[in-house]
């Protein structure tokens, strides 16, 4: 099945699509030295990638690589592109120059981790991350992250770790409002039900309109015997689009059927039942499954 953790900011969800691109691009380091004189010339290209003319998106970001070979950002958003066109190697290389280029800013060290993370590279995502919160101390997406490339590691002590550190630093600029899901979803899975549920709680506060918060959510709900809770929740699931495709309309029918056999409402329950095994599972999907 497809993986349960969850990310709402491009950079996290890091879907491959141009679109997302834009707001992943690099904002946080200030223009200087090798990039001064650069910002119109990537703000234009963000402006080209917003309109869907890529082709021409990389021929002004090629003229800028020329003027200004040893720009991080330059080859950052360069290593993005490449990334959402589905060119791994090409990104791969590019991010890790904007590294070399950049290596006292934790922006660039932070989108390697997040495009390793994305090809379920944990022990390099895990790398990246640390050398994240190495510039970047107080930095709670790092971390969030971090604790996600360590519990798929299976190093779920390091995992917890990482988790409660971004809590307790998470606000600014850099707020992640996925953390307390995160954790809550980890928190399940080690059978702490009533911290997870603490935790999913806030997560709902803070990100009602994501699917995978309810879906969890729900799954909580049903384990601690609460039926009515979790029909609720996984209905809403269900209602909510699936923008970061991860919850699959197919688990959310699978859930529903048990939910609604529980209730007794059989022909729901068959109804969602068969729903969920005629539904195909996505390639991208099967390729994120284990997680």
């Amino acid at each position: 099945m497809a993986s349960e953790r969850v990310r709402i900011v491009c950079v996290k969800a890091f879907k491959c699509s141009i679109a997302l691109v834009l707001s992943c691009a690099v904002g946080s380091s200030s223009l200087q030295g090798s990039c001064l004189g650069a910002e119109p010339g990537l703000s234009a290209t963000r402006e080209l990638l917003s309109r869907g003319r890529v082709a021409d998106a990389q021929n002004q970001l090629s003229a800028l690589s020329t003027s200004h070979p040893n720009c991080a950002q330059i080859v950052l958003l360069d290593a993005q592109i490449h990334a959402g066109l589905g060119q791994p190697q090409d990104a791969e290389k590019l991010f890790l120059r904007a590294c070399e280029l950049a290596p006292s800013e934790p922006e660039p060290f932070f989108q390697l981790g997040v495009f390793y993370d994305g090809r379920q590279q944990h022990g390099r995502a895990a790398e990246q991350f640390r050398k994240v919160l190495g510039l970047a101390p107080g930095d709670p997406q790092a971390y969030d992250y971090l604790g996600l490339s360590l519990e798929a590691l299976g190093d779920f002590d390091r995992a917890e770790l990482a988790y409660r550190m971004g809590l307790a630093r998470n606000s600014g600029q850099r707020f992640d409002p996925m953390l307390h899901y995160n954790y809550g979803r980890f928190l399940v899975k080690q059978n702490r039900f009533p911290d997870a549920k603490v935790h999913l709680d806030k997560a709902l506060e803070l990100a009602p309109a994501v699917r995978a918060v309810h879906y969890e959510r729900a799954k909580l709900a049903e384990m601690l015997g609460n039926i009515q809770g979790a029909r609720f929740h996984a209905e809403r699931a269900l209602a909510l689009p699936d923008r970061t495709g991860v919850i699959l309309d197919m688990q959310v029918h699978y859930l529903l059927s048990r939910v609604y056999r529980d209730l007794g409402e059989a022909d729901l329950a068959a109804k969602y039942a068969a729903l969920s095994q005629k539904a195909e599972l996505p390639l991208k999907a099967r390729q994120r499954s284990g997680r």
